[in-house]
């Protein structure tokens, strides 16, 4: 999603009606390549002085969201999730995201968000799959709620027990 000609306005603060028609003169002028005046105030990608503490502890709180792979999952085995729960399983390098819908059947997705990589928790209030570094929410079954994660959690292979000869 980020290719030069998609523009998207979004994250107005209550704001919507005076930033819709900014963002629709700015994007106007971007897509004919001309020059806006706000463009550099509503450049996504801008940090100024200001912001800089504030990005730095978000940004190193995202990083430390990064050492949850380094941890155990939240049970041992997908047996011990109950049915309409989630729980992270650890298989051997990977995490598993582990949903055990209502009839008993188990779904698995990969525990890392498409969007930077974190690893997504199960949000027993709302029975979803959050990401903690950006905030992206995938339902249950791994499919995104909202953003900025813009595909589904990939699918996890079961993996087969070995038959007996």
């Amino acid at each position: 999603m980020d290719h030069e000609n998609i523009h998207v306005a979004t994250g107005d603060s209550g704001m919507g009606i005076t930033h819709g028609t900014i963002a629709g003169m700015l994007l106007h002028d971007l897509i004919l390549g001309r020059p806006n005046p706000w463009e550099k105030l509503y450049d996504p990608s801008r940090v100024t002085l200001r912001a800089a503490a504030g990005f730095a502890r978000e940004n190193s709180n995202m990083a430390l969201q990064y050492a949850d792979w380094l941890t155990g999952g939240d049970v041992g085995s997908a047996d011990e999730i109950a049915p309409g729960s989630g729980a992270i399983v650890r298989r051997g390098l990977e995490k598993i995201a582990a949903y055990r819908d209502r009839d008993g059947r188990l779904h698995e997705r990969h525990a890392a968000c498409p969007h930077l990589g974190c690893v997504v928790s199960w949000n027993r209030a709302e029975s979803t799959w959050d990401c903690p570094c950006r905030g992206s929410r995938f339902t249950a079954y791994g499919k995104v709620i909202s953003g900025p994660a813009n595909r589904d959690l990939a699918p996890a292979e079961r993996k087969k027990e070995p038959r007996a000869a």
